[in-house]
Parts: structure tokens; C-alpha cells; sequence
């Protein structure tokens, strides 16, 4: 069940970035980032304290919501230059949507070792596949997002 609500909040959210609306696309890119974020803070758990059977339901969802195409979350004219106070995105990922494709397929790549390591059991491996795919959250962060 809360595998399906996820799904169908994530296929809301994408739904809503085919506004024409700058403002609801980034209301919309940042509500699909807390839904990932809210499906990898109990990987982080896992982490600590491995569990196979909710790694794998964990690792279930982070596919289905890594499955989503984002590229249109990355409309110009949202970012923080765009709409101040509303947006984090600075206005530099739009010079570097090479760069940020790029940093999007090294997630990708990382969520692939994460569901292997839970798809098999090894609670060392989720930790370390797991510290790879936040670092390439961070990369990204670090490079385009404003600060909080």
C-alpha cells in the first residue's frame, strides 16, 4: 500500500511540471526531491541497522521513483535567480545541464548497487552502496543548490 501512494505522489508531482507555470514546476521539482528524500531517510536507517526484507521494499521504491524522467522539473526560468525565496536551484544548471545529466545518471548508477547489495542480503555492501548514492546527492547539492 504505501508503495502505491508513493507512486501515485510521484506521478502527481511530474503530472503538475507540465504547467506552463515556472512556479508550479519548481514547487513541483522540489516536492519530488522531499518524496525521494523521504524514501532514502529510511535507507539511511537501514544503513545502521541492516533489515534485507525492508531493504529490498526500500530499494523497490527508490526505483520507481528514480524511474521518473525529472528533465522537465529543469524548466528554465525556475530557479532561485527566476523566483527568489521560492526556488534553491541556482540559475548555473541551466549552463550545465550536460554536468547535471551527468551527476543524474552517477545516481543512477549508484541506486543500481544499492538494490543489488539489498537483493542480496550483504548489510556491508548496502551501507557503502548506500554512502555512494548520497555522496552523489551531495555532488549535486553542492554544486547547484543554494544553501539553506
Amino acid at each position: 500500500m504505501r508503495k502505491i501512494a508513493f507512486l501515485s505522489v510521484v506521478a502527481g508531482i511530474l503530472g503538475t511540471a507540465v504547467l506552463a507555470d515556472p512556479l508550479a514546476t519548481a514547487v513541483a521539482r522540489q516536492e519530488y526531491y522531499k518524496a525521494l528524500g523521504g524514501v532514502m531517510k529510511p535507507m539511511g536507517e537501514l544503513a545502521k541497522g541492516f533489515d534485507a526484507e525492508k531493504a529490498k521494499v526500500q530499494t523497490a521504491l527508490l526505483v520507481a521513483a528514480l524511474s521518473k524522467d525529472v528533465l522537465p522539473l529543469y524548466e528554465p526560468g525556475t530557479s532561485d535567480a527566476d523566483l527568489p525565496g521560492k526556488s534553491r536551484a541556482m540559475a548555473k544548471i541551466w549552463d550545465n545541464l550536460e554536468d547535471v545529466t551527468a551527476k543524474n545518471q552517477a545516481m543512477q548508477e549508484a541506486a543500481k548497487v544499492v538494490v543489488a547489495a539489498a537483493e542480496a542480503g550483504d548489510a556491508a555492501a548496502f551501507a557503502a552502496a548506500f554512502g555512494q548514492l548520497g555522496g552523489t546527492c551531495k555532488s549535486c547539492h553542492d554544486t547547484y543548490r543554494v544553501p539553506e
